[in-house]
């Protein structure tokens, strides 16, 4: 029998990481698999070897003192995949992946269709067709319908769901609100960043009580980012019945069930987004009903356990070796120099903390 060692968040929640990681282990043992769950940062490693049935598929984080990073150095795998939420646009926080890459036969890429394309004008455009390109998962259940009926043309309101991180874009958000002054822009999100346009609730679980009743008001999920792998309040805040409005480089195209939105040319949004808040409301339920069948179709966990398991039942072995390149050296650059995730910065860190204590 083969046997998948899974690293990856594996609580029974709702939200990710810890719904993929759950849902991928209950797929994967309802098609006959034993799987070993691992955290990423407890590894069972002392008293393991891989054998001939053996399979790695895990989640490699930047830390060397990780799960993944114990694991995929023992001899014997069957098979080494790598998943991992991946914008290739974003070097900064994917660079450490090259090397688990280089050691991996597959490296399955949580990611939307677009980055599938784009990723030939990015550093890494030497794993270009060398990485499966895969779209997130949401169990409806978990995020039922609550939003009925749309506000009238002319008082639709708008919200971001999340953190503000470099890649969320949360910034021009803020400068598209302070331009508009007849429409709402609100923020589920921690309060540790002030944006003055937006009206802000701070974090909440968008099932809880609080959220619940927030986006039965709203119309539309709107996120600027252009540069994030597959957002999964995108999906989350569809479900509820909010229309997803983002950039093409957050993941979503317009037959992905979404209004695509420029990130970067603050005019252009403007325009877009008056416009979305005086249309009628029959333009909008085309576009909920066409998203209704992707999460029921395709946004699923059956969908997603499929394409792994292929993988993981597939014995073909991909190249990864990068040859010296100006992409090469970029990556180098950021992961060992530049990038907040360097090694010697998280030893430095470590060091000044030890020495504190």
């Amino acid at each position: 029998m083969t046997t998948i060692h899974l690293v990856y968040p594996h609580k029974p929640l709702a939200r990710t990481p810890y719904a993929i990681g759950f849902n991928l282990a209950k797929g994967l043992r309802d098609r006959g698999y034993k799987v070993v769950l691992y955290n990423l940062y407890t590894s069972k490693q002392l008293k393991f070897k891989p054998s001939k049935n053996d399979i790695l598929l895990g989640h490699p984080r930047w830390e060397t003192n990780s799960t993944f990073n114990d694991l995929v150095r023992l001899k014997g795998w069957k098979r080494i995949i790598v998943i991992h939420p991946f914008c290739p646009a974003d070097l900064e926080s994917y660079a450490h992946l090259f090397k688990y890459c280089i050691l991996a036969d597959r490296f399955i890429a949580i990611t939307g269709k677009y980055w599938a394309q784009a990723i030939a004008h990015t550093s890494f455009y030497s794993w270009t067709d060398k990485f499966l390109q895969l779209d997130l998962a949401i169990d409806r259940k978990n995020f039922p319908r609550i939003k009925e009926n749309f506000n009238s043309p002319g008082k639709r309101k708008f919200i971001f769901i999340g953190n503000h991180t470099h890649y969320k874009n949360v910034e021009f958000l803020n400068q598209i609100a302070g331009k508009i002054n007849n429409i709402e822009f609100h923020r589920i999100g921690p309060y540790s960043k002030k944006f003055a346009n937006l009206i802000q609730h701070g974090a909440h679980d968008l099932n809880s009580e609080y959220a619940i009743k927030l986006i039965k008001d709203m119309d539309y999920m709107i996120t600027m980012s252009n540069r994030d792998a597959n957002p999964t309040t995108i999906l989350e805040s569809s479900a509820m019945g909010l229309i997803a409005l983002c950039p093409k480089g957050s993941g979503y195209e317009e037959d992905g069930g979404v209004f695509n939105i420029s990130g970067l040319n603050i005019h252009e949004a403007v325009n877009y987004i008056n416009y979305l808040n005086n249309v009628e409301s029959d333009l909008l339920e085309l576009k909920r009903k066409e998203m209704t069948n992707l999460l029921d179709k395709y946004y699923c966990w059956p969908r997603f356990v499929d394409e792994i398991i292929r993988e993981v039942e597939s014995k073909v072995r991909f190249n990864y070796k990068i040859k010296m390149s100006w992409s090469l050296l970029c990556i180098y650059f950021v992961y060992f120099v530049k990038g907040r995730k360097a090694p010697w910065k998280i030893k430095l860190k470590n060091f000044f903390r030890k020495k504190k204590n």
